[in-house]
């Protein structure tokens, strides 16, 4: 080492700041307090109901909108505390809340013809209510209000321009119709056979309008409520029968089979009622005409060789009717739309058939107007079930329901 060598200076050790740990309890927390932020900041009414249907949650904007406060509701059963009206302003019952609805079936809905009462102001605001439930075997219902008021206003606007258009335009398309209903009549023109096939395609192209303004028509009329159904109660077996049977000149002249009922073991459901037993239910008939009229010719339409079948089974609580064929069938992923206003399934079979994209939803609406569901199961090449689930009635509600009604319009043609 040298005289004089160079000293190394001293390094002085740097001041440490503890780290800062962050714990799956503190994630949680956080993300606790996100959620709080998020449902008391939207305007969209939230509720969580329990399978007991009492209230386990509920957000500032449902307080509103029901007109109470937080804790009047946490704990209670909905039934007491919200109070829902249908479009004549009666309180629907029990069995058709959706939230009560959700609770049984389990499964998703949307609901847009209730009112909600406040309690706090007795104002009624038209709702649309959303219901989901959770994941489980028991799961909690996720409720969503939304204030559909000014949705519902533009769409009356929007359905009164095409109720007029359409009311007007059907006319002059009728005279069309019938003018060449004239000229292909060989009493009253004479055409050559070239000159016939064309009248025949304008013939045909008119009666597609016809019906498209018809669709139209029904479909604003049902929207804004101006088509109320007329209950009666009914044995549904024999009135089924008696609508599907007037189908068979249609299914026959496409050379397809057609068949009713079964009354074998695999058409059984629940009890194992037989197509024999008489099934009682309350229904609009003329709701149910349209209804299974439309199913049946759709069958027939889409299907090229086969059969259409029409069954009736029953449960203590249901009736399903089921209209099946052997057609072309529907994709899995087109299966959820086809009850959509305006769809149509786009591919290379279904193009060149004709249809207005209003025929299913026309169906879905009467059916959820006599307090039912509808939902089809299809695979491509394979065919079709749409199956119409209604409330079913005893021989004593049947029985009753219809001496009221007897004694009521005996009453009324005496006045």
């Amino acid at each position: 080492m040298g005289l004089f060598s160079k000293k190394e200076p001293v390094k002085e050790e740097a001041a440490t700041t503890p780290a800062t740990i962050t714990t799956s309890t503190d994630v949680e927390s956080e993300r606790h307090s996100l959620n709080e932020i998020v449902l008391e900041s939207i305007n969209e009414g939230v509720m969580i109901v329990d399978q007991k249907g009492n209230i386990q949650l509920v957000n500032p904007a449902a307080c509103k909108m029901i007109g109470r406060d937080a804790d009047e509701l946490l704990h209670v059963s909905h039934d007491a505390v919200i109070t829902l009206l249908d479009k004549t302003g009666n309180r629907i019952s029990a069995a058709r809340n959706p939230i009560n609805m959700a609770i049984k079936q389990k499964e998703y809905k949307e609901t847009r013809d209730l009112d909600m009462v406040a309690a706090d102001s007795n104002k009624n605001t038209p709702v649309s209510i959303i219901t989901t439930p959770s994941q489980g075997d028991n799961p909690n219902i996720i409720v969503t209000f939304r204030d559909i008021d000014r949705e519902l206003r533009e769409e009356h606007e929007r359905n009164e321009f095409i109720s007029t258009a359409s009311h007007e335009m059907r006319t002059p398309v009728a005279s069309i119709e019938g003018y060449l209903g004239l000229a292909m009549n060989p009493a009253t023109a004479t055409v050559d056979e070239r000159a016939m096939g064309y009248l025949e395609k304008a013939h045909d192209a008119s009666k597609h309008l016809g019906r498209l303004f018809q669709d139209l028509l029904d479909t604003t009329k049902l929207d804004d409520g101006k088509i109320q159904p007329v209950m009666r109660p009914v044995e549904i077996v024999k009135l089924v029968k008696k609508i599907a049977d007037g189908q068979i000149p249609r299914i026959t002249d496409k050379g397809l089979g057609y068949q009713f009922g079964s009354g074998s073991v695999d058409q059984q459901l629940g009890g194992g009622h037989r197509l024999e037993q008489l099934i009682y239910a309350s229904v609009d008939e003329d709701f149910l005409s349209e209804i299974i009229n439309n199913l049946i010719e759709n069958a027939v339409k889409y299907t090229p060789s086969g059969w259409v079948t029409v069954n009736v089974k029953a449960d203590n609580y249901n009736v399903q009717i089921i209209i099946q064929d052997t057609g072309i069938g529907i994709a899995r992923e087109e299966l959820s739309h086809v009850f959509q206003k305006f769809y149509r399934v786009d591919n290379r079979d279904t193009r060149e058939i004709g249809g207005t994209g209003l025929g299913l939803y026309l169906v879905k609406q009467r059916v959820e107007m006599m307090n039912g569901r509808i939902w089809a199961e299809s695979e491509p090449n394979k065919g079709s079930r749409f199956i119409v689930l209604l409330p079913r009635i005893s021989k004593e509600a049947y029985e009753q329901q219809k001496f009221l009604i007897e004694n009521q319009e005996a009453q009324e043609k005496m006045h």
